[in-house]
């Protein structure tokens, strides 16, 4: 009788452990994607840059900024960036489009800042992408 209680409590027991594994299902495989920026980026001009970069003159407080994200895919990224000015802490938060560009007011992320003008740019990714760069930082002397 007792053999026969155990053997009961031990298919419980691995049929408990058997349910566990299958709710959890698969973890998704991280995927690494490299990214750029091109276009217009506080007055100066970018093209493919995705590593910390001094660029001259890249500080215009009027107008406005249209960049593209190259390598932007649905699948990958979600649809905003973070721009963080790392001097006065300013923080602009984009919207991407469905080609890949986003804007945003050069005033409302450079201010009125004279000097060093230093703004790091991280895109938002889907839970399994890792970002190659994970962010990158545009920087300028004045």
């Amino acid at each position: 009788m007792k053999r026969f209680l155990f053997g009961i409590a031990l298919l419980g027991l691995l049929a408990c452990n058997s349910d566990e594994g299958s709710s959890t299902g698969p973890a998704q495989e991280p995927v690494t994607v490299n990214w750029s920026l091109s276009g217009t980026f506080g007055g100066g001009k970018v093209d493919s840059v995705n590593v910390d970069t001094h660029v001259n003159g890249l500080v215009s407080r009027s107008g406005s900024s249209r960049v593209h994200l190259n390598g932007y895919d649905t699948g990958y990224f979600e649809n905003t960036v973070q721009l963080t000015h790392l001097q006065n802490m300013t923080h602009v938060s984009a919207s991407i489009d469905a080609d890949g560009y986003f804007s945003f007011d050069n005033m409302e992320l450079f201010g009125l800042r004279d000097g060093t003008n230093s703004v790091r740019i991280t895109p938002s990714a889907k839970a399994n992408v890792v970002l190659n760069p994970e962010s990158f930082i545009l920087y300028s002397n004045r």
